[in-house]
Protein backbone atom coordinates (compact mmCIF):
# COMPACT_ATOMS: atom_id res chain seq x y z
CA UNK A 1 0.00 0.00 0.00
CA UNK A 2 1.27 3.39 -1.36
CA UNK A 3 2.51 6.07 1.53
CA UNK A 4 0.55 8.77 2.40
CA UNK A 5 3.53 11.35 1.74
CA UNK A 6 4.18 9.30 -1.96
CA UNK A 7 0.58 10.01 -2.89
CA UNK A 8 0.14 13.23 -2.20
CA UNK A 9 3.46 14.74 -2.90
CA UNK A 10 3.78 12.75 -6.36
CA UNK A 11 4.48 15.34 -9.46
CA UNK A 12 2.19 13.30 -12.08
CA UNK A 13 -1.50 14.11 -10.98
CA UNK A 14 -2.70 11.16 -13.51
CA UNK A 15 -0.63 8.72 -11.12
CA UNK A 16 -2.10 10.50 -8.03
CA UNK A 17 -5.38 9.79 -9.06
CA UNK A 18 -4.95 5.70 -9.63
CA UNK A 19 -2.88 5.77 -6.35
CA UNK A 20 -5.75 7.54 -4.68
CA UNK A 21 -8.48 5.20 -6.00
CA UNK A 22 -6.04 1.87 -4.79
CA UNK A 23 -6.93 3.28 -0.81
CA UNK A 24 -10.00 2.01 0.96
CA UNK A 25 -12.77 4.67 1.99
CA UNK A 26 -11.33 4.53 5.65
CA UNK A 27 -7.94 5.61 4.61
CA UNK A 28 -9.54 8.78 2.38
CA UNK A 29 -11.37 10.10 5.18
CA UNK A 30 -8.07 9.86 7.12
CA UNK A 31 -5.90 11.47 4.29
CA UNK A 32 -8.44 13.94 3.83
CA UNK A 33 -8.43 15.07 7.56
CA UNK A 34 -3.99 15.08 7.27
CA UNK A 35 -4.93 19.05 6.18
CA UNK A 36 -1.20 19.63 7.53
CA UNK A 37 0.53 16.99 5.09
CA UNK A 38 -1.56 18.64 2.17
CA UNK A 39 -2.12 21.85 2.64
CA UNK A 40 -0.54 24.46 0.03
CA UNK A 41 2.02 27.27 1.32
CA UNK A 42 0.25 30.33 2.99
CA UNK A 43 -2.46 28.04 4.06
CA UNK A 44 -0.59 26.85 7.94
CA UNK A 45 0.09 28.86 11.03
CA UNK A 46 3.36 30.31 10.74
CA UNK A 47 6.09 29.14 13.24
CA UNK A 48 6.51 30.58 17.01
CA UNK A 49 8.89 29.93 19.65
CA UNK A 50 8.31 27.86 22.72
CA UNK A 51 7.48 30.86 24.54
CA UNK A 52 4.55 31.68 22.43
CA UNK A 53 5.88 35.44 21.48
CA UNK A 54 6.11 35.78 17.93
CA UNK A 55 2.83 36.34 16.90
CA UNK A 56 -0.75 37.75 18.26
CA UNK A 57 -2.53 37.87 14.78
CA UNK A 58 -2.38 36.03 11.88
CA UNK A 59 -3.31 37.65 8.78
CA UNK A 60 -3.89 34.91 5.72
CA UNK A 61 -4.63 37.58 2.95
CA UNK A 62 -5.05 35.87 -0.29
CA UNK A 63 -6.89 35.92 -3.32
CA UNK A 64 -10.76 33.71 -4.03
CA UNK A 65 -10.61 30.30 -3.99
CA UNK A 66 -6.97 30.33 -2.11
CA UNK A 67 -8.56 28.18 0.57
CA UNK A 68 -8.27 30.50 3.11
CA UNK A 69 -11.84 29.34 4.66
CA UNK A 70 -10.46 25.67 5.05
CA UNK A 71 -7.19 26.91 6.26
CA UNK A 72 -9.43 29.07 9.38
CA UNK A 73 -11.61 26.04 9.84
CA UNK A 74 -8.55 23.43 10.33
CA UNK A 75 -6.56 26.41 12.70
CA UNK A 76 -9.88 26.38 14.81
CA UNK A 77 -9.93 22.72 14.87
CA UNK A 78 -6.17 22.50 15.60
CA UNK A 79 -6.34 24.91 18.55
CA UNK A 80 -9.76 22.59 20.21
CA UNK A 81 -7.66 19.37 19.65
CA UNK A 82 -4.73 21.00 20.96
CA UNK A 83 -6.60 21.91 24.23
CA UNK A 84 -7.15 18.69 24.68
CA UNK A 85 -3.77 17.85 25.69
CA UNK A 86 -2.46 18.38 28.53
CA UNK A 87 0.25 20.94 28.36
CA UNK A 88 0.04 20.96 24.90
CA UNK A 89 0.66 23.58 22.25
CA UNK A 90 -1.88 26.03 21.67
CA UNK A 91 -1.50 27.84 18.15
CA UNK A 92 1.80 26.63 16.34
CA UNK A 93 0.58 23.66 13.87
CA UNK A 94 1.14 21.58 17.14
CA UNK A 95 4.70 21.96 17.43
CA UNK A 96 5.62 25.27 20.20
CA UNK A 97 3.67 27.15 22.66
CA UNK A 98 2.15 25.80 25.57
CA UNK A 99 -1.42 26.02 26.68
CA UNK A 100 -2.16 24.86 30.19
CA UNK A 101 -5.44 23.04 30.34
CA UNK A 102 -7.63 26.17 30.69
CA UNK A 103 -10.25 26.01 34.21
CA UNK A 104 -12.98 26.86 32.34
CA UNK A 105 -13.62 25.10 28.19
CA UNK A 106 -12.05 27.30 25.34
CA UNK A 107 -13.87 30.04 23.99
CA UNK A 108 -13.32 30.79 20.74
CA UNK A 109 -14.71 34.02 18.52
CA UNK A 110 -15.54 33.46 15.12
CA UNK A 111 -16.59 36.89 13.61
CA UNK A 112 -17.74 37.14 9.64
CA UNK A 113 -19.63 40.30 8.38
CA UNK A 114 -22.17 38.63 9.19
CA UNK A 115 -23.98 36.03 11.64
CA UNK A 116 -26.07 34.46 8.34
CA UNK A 117 -22.46 34.53 6.60
CA UNK A 118 -20.80 32.91 9.60
CA UNK A 119 -23.09 30.66 10.37
CA UNK A 120 -23.15 29.66 6.15
CA UNK A 121 -19.51 29.75 5.27
CA UNK A 122 -17.40 29.34 8.66
CA UNK A 123 -19.34 26.67 10.30
CA UNK A 124 -21.71 25.03 8.00
CA UNK A 125 -19.95 26.20 4.58
CA UNK A 126 -18.56 23.20 2.37
CA UNK A 127 -14.94 24.13 3.31
CA UNK A 128 -16.00 25.13 6.80
CA UNK A 129 -16.00 23.59 10.72
CA UNK A 130 -18.46 21.09 10.78
CA UNK A 131 -17.31 19.56 6.86
CA UNK A 132 -13.40 19.72 7.79
CA UNK A 133 -14.20 17.79 11.51
CA UNK A 134 -13.55 14.51 12.66
CA UNK A 135 -16.16 11.38 14.10
CA UNK A 136 -15.29 12.95 17.40
CA UNK A 137 -14.48 16.50 17.49
CA UNK A 138 -17.75 17.74 17.71
CA UNK A 139 -20.41 17.74 20.33
CA UNK A 140 -23.47 19.72 19.41
CA UNK A 141 -24.64 22.94 16.83
CA UNK A 142 -27.04 25.07 18.00
CA UNK A 143 -27.31 27.87 15.26
CA UNK A 144 -30.38 29.27 16.98
CA UNK A 145 -27.98 30.24 19.53
CA UNK A 146 -24.74 30.68 17.57
CA UNK A 147 -22.99 28.05 19.18
CA UNK A 148 -20.87 25.70 18.45
CA UNK A 149 -20.09 22.98 21.26
CA UNK A 150 -16.89 20.62 20.63
CA UNK A 151 -16.38 17.34 22.27
CA UNK A 152 -13.77 18.25 24.16
CA UNK A 153 -15.88 21.10 26.42
CA UNK A 154 -14.60 23.98 23.98
CA UNK A 155 -17.12 26.43 22.26
CA UNK A 156 -17.01 28.24 19.35
CA UNK A 157 -19.25 31.13 19.38
CA UNK A 158 -20.65 33.29 15.86
CA UNK A 159 -20.73 37.36 16.05
CA UNK A 160 -21.08 39.56 13.07
CA UNK A 161 -18.57 42.48 12.07
CA UNK A 162 -22.16 44.69 12.08
CA UNK A 163 -22.36 44.65 15.70
CA UNK A 164 -19.34 45.02 17.68
CA UNK A 165 -20.85 46.05 21.01
CA UNK A 166 -21.89 42.18 20.89
CA UNK A 167 -18.24 41.23 21.57
CA UNK A 168 -17.82 44.11 24.48
CA UNK A 169 -18.04 41.89 27.56
CA UNK A 170 -17.45 38.27 26.24
CA UNK A 171 -13.47 37.05 26.44
CA UNK A 172 -12.17 34.32 24.03
CA UNK A 173 -8.56 32.17 23.89
CA UNK A 174 -8.86 32.47 20.00
CA UNK A 175 -10.95 34.39 17.17
CA UNK A 176 -11.37 33.06 13.71
CA UNK A 177 -12.16 36.65 11.67
CA UNK A 178 -13.56 35.96 8.05
CA UNK A 179 -13.59 38.35 5.42
CA UNK A 180 -12.52 41.34 7.81
CA UNK A 181 -12.02 43.72 4.63
CA UNK A 182 -16.02 44.04 3.99
CA UNK A 183 -17.12 44.42 7.94
CA UNK A 184 -19.24 47.22 7.92
CA UNK A 185 -17.83 48.39 11.47
CA UNK A 186 -14.32 46.89 11.26
CA UNK A 187 -12.54 49.21 13.35
CA UNK A 188 -15.13 48.98 16.21
CA UNK A 189 -15.46 45.31 15.74
CA UNK A 190 -11.72 44.46 15.77
CA UNK A 191 -11.22 46.81 19.11
CA UNK A 192 -14.23 45.12 20.97
CA UNK A 193 -12.67 41.97 19.89
CA UNK A 194 -9.05 42.69 21.03
CA UNK A 195 -10.21 43.94 24.34
CA UNK A 196 -11.25 40.37 25.49
CA UNK A 197 -9.10 38.38 23.68
CA UNK A 198 -7.55 37.45 26.35
CA UNK A 199 -7.82 34.32 27.90
CA UNK A 200 -4.90 31.49 27.76
CA UNK A 201 -1.68 31.81 28.00
CA UNK A 202 -1.06 33.48 24.76
CA UNK A 203 -4.49 34.69 23.17
CA UNK A 204 -4.79 34.99 19.47
CA UNK A 205 -6.61 35.66 15.97
CA UNK A 206 -6.61 34.23 12.30
CA UNK A 207 -7.92 36.80 9.80
CA UNK A 208 -8.65 35.09 6.29
CA UNK A 209 -9.31 37.62 3.94
CA UNK A 210 -9.52 38.94 0.46
CA UNK A 211 -8.04 42.52 0.84
CA UNK A 212 -9.79 46.10 0.07
CA UNK A 213 -7.80 48.52 -1.57
CA UNK A 214 -7.62 51.92 0.90
CA UNK A 215 -9.04 49.82 4.03
CA UNK A 216 -7.31 52.25 6.65
CA UNK A 217 -7.93 49.19 9.29
CA UNK A 218 -7.12 46.18 7.54
CA UNK A 219 -3.53 48.97 6.63
CA UNK A 220 -3.59 49.27 10.37
CA UNK A 221 -3.41 45.52 11.41
CA UNK A 222 -0.88 44.52 9.03
CA UNK A 223 2.00 47.21 10.06
CA UNK A 224 1.43 45.99 14.03
CA UNK A 225 4.58 44.25 15.09
CA UNK A 226 2.84 41.56 16.39
CA UNK A 227 1.09 40.30 13.17
CA UNK A 228 1.86 37.79 10.27
CA UNK A 229 1.37 37.45 7.25
CA UNK A 230 0.85 34.53 4.67
CA UNK A 231 -1.86 33.93 1.43
CA UNK A 232 -1.19 33.64 -2.23
CA UNK A 233 -2.68 34.18 -5.62
CA UNK A 234 -5.83 31.74 -6.47
CA UNK A 235 -3.82 29.76 -8.88
CA UNK A 236 -1.83 28.45 -6.16
CA UNK A 237 -5.27 25.78 -5.26
CA UNK A 238 -4.72 23.19 -7.38
CA UNK A 239 -8.27 21.82 -6.56
CA UNK A 240 -9.96 25.14 -8.31
CA UNK A 241 -11.29 24.93 -12.07
CA UNK A 242 -8.43 25.61 -14.62
CA UNK A 243 -11.18 27.06 -16.77
CA UNK A 244 -12.10 29.40 -13.81
CA UNK A 245 -8.49 30.53 -13.48
CA UNK A 246 -8.08 31.39 -16.87
CA UNK A 247 -11.26 32.84 -17.03
CA UNK A 248 -10.70 35.32 -13.92
CA UNK A 249 -7.33 35.75 -15.42
CA UNK A 250 -8.05 36.67 -18.68
CA UNK A 251 -10.79 38.94 -17.04
CA UNK A 252 -9.33 40.60 -14.39
CA UNK A 253 -5.73 40.07 -14.52
CA UNK A 254 -3.28 42.83 -14.39
CA UNK A 255 -5.98 45.35 -13.24
CA UNK A 256 -6.21 47.20 -9.53
CA UNK A 257 -9.16 44.47 -9.31
CA UNK A 258 -7.08 41.31 -9.91
CA UNK A 259 -4.63 42.26 -7.62
CA UNK A 260 -6.73 42.13 -4.89
CA UNK A 261 -9.39 39.51 -5.96
CA UNK A 262 -6.58 37.36 -7.63
CA UNK A 263 -3.22 37.85 -6.34
CA UNK A 264 -4.05 38.71 -2.43
CA UNK A 265 -2.08 42.02 -2.72
CA UNK A 266 -3.28 45.04 -0.53
CA UNK A 267 -2.91 47.93 -2.29
CA UNK A 268 -2.75 51.08 -0.10
CA UNK A 269 -4.81 54.45 -0.91
CA UNK A 270 -2.73 56.18 -3.36
CA UNK A 271 -1.72 59.32 -1.01
CA UNK A 272 -3.39 62.02 -3.39
CA UNK A 273 -5.34 60.37 -5.33
CA UNK A 274 -7.90 62.57 -7.64
CA UNK A 275 -10.42 59.64 -7.54
CA UNK A 276 -10.13 57.63 -4.26
CA UNK A 277 -11.72 54.66 -3.23
CA UNK A 278 -14.38 56.56 -1.98
CA UNK A 279 -14.87 58.67 -4.51
CA UNK A 280 -15.08 56.06 -7.44
CA UNK A 281 -17.78 54.07 -4.71
CA UNK A 282 -19.82 58.01 -4.45
CA UNK A 283 -19.89 58.15 -7.99
CA UNK A 284 -21.08 54.42 -8.99
CA UNK A 285 -24.31 54.55 -9.90
CA UNK A 286 -27.16 52.87 -12.59
CA UNK A 287 -26.91 53.36 -16.20
CA UNK A 288 -28.83 56.01 -17.23
CA UNK A 289 -32.13 55.79 -19.48
CA UNK A 290 -30.39 56.03 -22.85
CA UNK A 291 -32.75 57.39 -24.96
CA UNK A 292 -33.34 60.43 -22.97
CA UNK A 293 -29.37 61.29 -23.23
CA UNK A 294 -29.00 64.65 -24.70
CA UNK A 295 -25.63 63.82 -26.33
CA UNK A 296 -22.90 60.94 -26.08
CA UNK A 297 -19.30 60.92 -26.98
CA UNK A 298 -16.34 58.84 -27.55
CA UNK A 299 -13.04 59.92 -26.21
CA UNK A 300 -10.01 58.29 -27.55
CA UNK A 301 -6.73 58.71 -26.56
CA UNK A 302 -4.28 56.92 -29.82
CA UNK A 303 -1.28 54.97 -28.90
CA UNK A 304 1.73 55.43 -29.11
CA UNK A 305 2.64 52.38 -30.72
CA UNK A 306 1.54 49.46 -32.18
CA UNK A 307 2.03 48.18 -28.66
CA UNK A 308 0.13 50.41 -26.57
CA UNK A 309 -3.58 50.81 -25.64
CA UNK A 310 -6.04 53.16 -27.55
CA UNK A 311 -8.26 54.39 -24.45
CA UNK A 312 -11.85 54.11 -25.85
CA UNK A 313 -14.53 55.76 -23.53
CA UNK A 314 -18.06 56.52 -23.87
CA UNK A 315 -19.85 59.21 -22.12
CA UNK A 316 -23.01 60.55 -22.03
CA UNK A 317 -25.47 63.57 -20.89
CA UNK A 318 -28.54 63.52 -19.28
CA UNK A 319 -30.93 66.13 -19.40
CA UNK A 320 -30.02 67.01 -15.76
CA UNK A 321 -26.74 68.05 -17.29
CA UNK A 322 -25.00 65.00 -15.42
CA UNK A 323 -22.17 62.89 -17.02
CA UNK A 324 -22.31 59.47 -17.07
CA UNK A 325 -19.43 57.10 -18.09
CA UNK A 326 -21.05 54.49 -19.94
CA UNK A 327 -18.36 52.29 -21.32
CA UNK A 328 -14.69 51.45 -21.63
CA UNK A 329 -14.24 50.18 -25.05
CA UNK A 330 -10.21 50.58 -24.99
CA UNK A 331 -8.50 47.96 -26.41
CA UNK A 332 -4.50 46.97 -26.94
CA UNK A 333 -2.23 45.84 -29.63
CA UNK A 334 -4.14 46.96 -32.69
CA UNK A 335 -2.95 48.48 -35.72
CA UNK A 336 -4.73 52.23 -36.59
CA UNK A 337 -6.94 50.73 -38.30
CA UNK A 338 -8.16 48.15 -35.96
CA UNK A 339 -7.94 50.63 -33.56
CA UNK A 340 -9.69 53.22 -35.84
CA UNK A 341 -12.47 50.50 -36.17
CA UNK A 342 -13.21 49.94 -32.16
CA UNK A 343 -13.54 53.57 -32.25
CA UNK A 344 -16.35 53.42 -35.24
CA UNK A 345 -18.02 50.15 -33.74
CA UNK A 346 -18.49 51.96 -29.58
CA UNK A 347 -19.31 54.97 -31.81
CA UNK A 348 -22.11 53.09 -33.59
CA UNK A 349 -23.34 51.03 -30.28
CA UNK A 350 -23.92 53.97 -28.46
CA UNK A 351 -24.99 56.47 -31.08
CA UNK A 352 -22.37 58.64 -30.34
CA UNK A 353 -22.78 62.28 -32.07
CA UNK A 354 -19.25 62.78 -31.48
CA UNK A 355 -15.85 61.45 -31.56
CA UNK A 356 -13.10 63.65 -29.72
CA UNK A 357 -10.03 61.93 -30.28
CA UNK A 358 -6.34 63.46 -29.07
CA UNK A 359 -3.89 64.23 -32.14
CA UNK A 360 -0.58 64.38 -30.37
CA UNK A 361 0.46 60.93 -31.11
CA UNK A 362 -0.41 61.32 -34.49
CA UNK A 363 -1.23 64.42 -35.98
CA UNK A 364 -4.00 65.14 -39.00
CA UNK A 365 -3.15 61.18 -39.58
CA UNK A 366 -5.58 60.41 -36.58
CA UNK A 367 -8.48 62.32 -38.42
CA UNK A 368 -7.23 60.21 -41.35
CA UNK A 369 -7.54 56.90 -40.20
CA UNK A 370 -11.07 57.56 -38.19
CA UNK A 371 -12.54 59.23 -41.48
CA UNK A 372 -11.01 55.73 -43.29
CA UNK A 373 -13.24 53.53 -41.25
CA UNK A 374 -16.55 55.30 -42.02
CA UNK A 375 -17.66 57.25 -38.87
CA UNK A 376 -20.59 58.37 -39.23
CA UNK A 377 -20.27 61.05 -36.00
CA UNK A 378 -18.63 64.22 -36.42
CA UNK A 379 -14.75 63.99 -35.29
CA UNK A 380 -12.92 66.64 -33.02
CA UNK A 381 -9.29 66.32 -32.70
CA UNK A 382 -7.33 67.83 -29.76
CA UNK A 383 -4.25 68.75 -28.62
CA UNK A 384 -3.19 68.35 -25.02
CA UNK A 385 -0.96 71.40 -23.58
CA UNK A 386 -0.89 69.95 -20.00
CA UNK A 387 -0.16 66.75 -18.50
CA UNK A 388 -2.69 63.86 -18.24
CA UNK A 389 -2.95 64.72 -14.58
CA UNK A 390 -3.77 68.61 -14.52
CA UNK A 391 -6.20 68.34 -17.51
CA UNK A 392 -7.92 65.57 -14.86
CA UNK A 393 -8.32 67.94 -12.62
CA UNK A 394 -11.03 70.04 -13.51
CA UNK A 395 -12.94 66.49 -14.21
CA UNK A 396 -12.33 64.98 -10.55
CA UNK A 397 -14.12 67.81 -9.16
CA UNK A 398 -16.85 67.07 -11.61
CA UNK A 399 -17.18 63.95 -10.35
CA UNK A 400 -16.83 65.71 -6.42
CA UNK A 401 -19.83 67.96 -7.08
CA UNK A 402 -21.99 65.39 -8.49
CA UNK A 403 -21.84 66.39 -12.19
CA UNK A 404 -19.79 63.32 -13.40
CA UNK A 405 -20.48 59.58 -12.38
CA UNK A 406 -19.76 56.14 -13.14
CA UNK A 407 -22.60 53.87 -15.01
CA UNK A 408 -21.54 50.45 -13.35
CA UNK A 409 -17.91 49.15 -12.54
CA UNK A 410 -14.83 50.19 -15.31
CA UNK A 411 -11.99 48.02 -12.97
CA UNK A 412 -9.47 48.99 -15.31
CA UNK A 413 -10.32 52.34 -15.70
CA UNK A 414 -10.91 53.23 -12.00
CA UNK A 415 -7.56 51.31 -11.83
CA UNK A 416 -6.22 54.45 -13.92
CA UNK A 417 -8.35 57.08 -11.76
CA UNK A 418 -6.83 56.02 -9.07
CA UNK A 419 -3.38 55.97 -9.66
CA UNK A 420 -3.96 60.08 -10.73
CA UNK A 421 -2.28 62.01 -8.07
CA UNK A 422 -3.51 65.93 -7.90
CA UNK A 423 -0.26 67.82 -8.95
CA UNK A 424 1.90 64.89 -9.14
CA UNK A 425 2.41 61.98 -11.71
CA UNK A 426 0.39 59.49 -12.72
CA UNK A 427 0.91 55.96 -9.79
CA UNK A 428 -1.25 53.80 -11.70
CA UNK A 429 -0.78 50.43 -13.00
CA UNK A 430 1.17 50.70 -16.97
CA UNK A 431 2.74 53.38 -18.41
CA UNK A 432 0.33 55.60 -19.26
CA UNK A 433 -3.48 56.59 -18.35
CA UNK A 434 -5.08 56.21 -21.49
CA UNK A 435 -8.22 54.75 -21.03
CA UNK A 436 -8.40 57.91 -18.11
CA UNK A 437 -7.57 60.56 -20.64
CA UNK A 438 -9.74 59.39 -23.42
CA UNK A 439 -12.54 60.00 -20.42
CA UNK A 440 -11.38 63.07 -19.76
CA UNK A 441 -11.98 64.45 -23.15
CA UNK A 442 -15.05 63.02 -23.27
CA UNK A 443 -16.74 64.38 -20.81
CA UNK A 444 -14.60 67.97 -21.09
CA UNK A 445 -16.56 67.79 -24.05
CA UNK A 446 -19.63 67.54 -22.75
CA UNK A 447 -19.33 69.20 -19.13
CA UNK A 448 -16.75 72.05 -19.44
CA UNK A 449 -16.20 73.10 -23.31
CA UNK A 450 -18.57 76.36 -23.87
CA UNK A 451 -21.66 75.50 -25.50
CA UNK A 452 -21.37 76.42 -29.08
CA UNK A 453 -17.41 75.67 -29.04
CA UNK A 454 -17.26 71.67 -29.61
CA UNK A 455 -14.82 71.52 -31.75
CA UNK A 456 -12.11 72.66 -29.57
CA UNK A 457 -8.50 72.10 -30.79
CA UNK A 458 -7.20 72.40 -27.30
CA UNK A 459 -7.26 73.91 -23.61
CA UNK A 460 -4.96 74.53 -21.09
Amino acid sequence: MPTIPAILHGTDPAVREAMLRTLPERQLRALARAFGEWAHGGQLAPPCTASGEDWRTWVLMAGRGFGKTRAGAEWVLGRVRDAKRKDSPSTCSGRAGLLKAPTDPLRIALVAATIDEARAVMVEGPSGILACAGPNDIADWLPSRHLLKFASGAEASLYSGASPNALRGPQHHFAWCDELAKWRHLLATWDMLQLGLRCGVQPRALVTTTPRGGCAALAGILTEPDTVVTGGPTSANPHLSPAFVAAATRRYGGTRMGREELDGVFLPEVAGSLWPAALLAASRGAMPDLDALRRVVVGVDPPASAAGTCGIVVCGLDADGVGHVLADRSAGGLSPEGWARAVAAAAEHWGADRVVAEKNQGGDMVRSVLNSVGIAAAITLVSATRSKVRRAEPIAGLFESGRARLAGRFPELEDELAGLVAGGDYQGPGHSPDRADAMVWALHALLIAPRGETRVVSFA
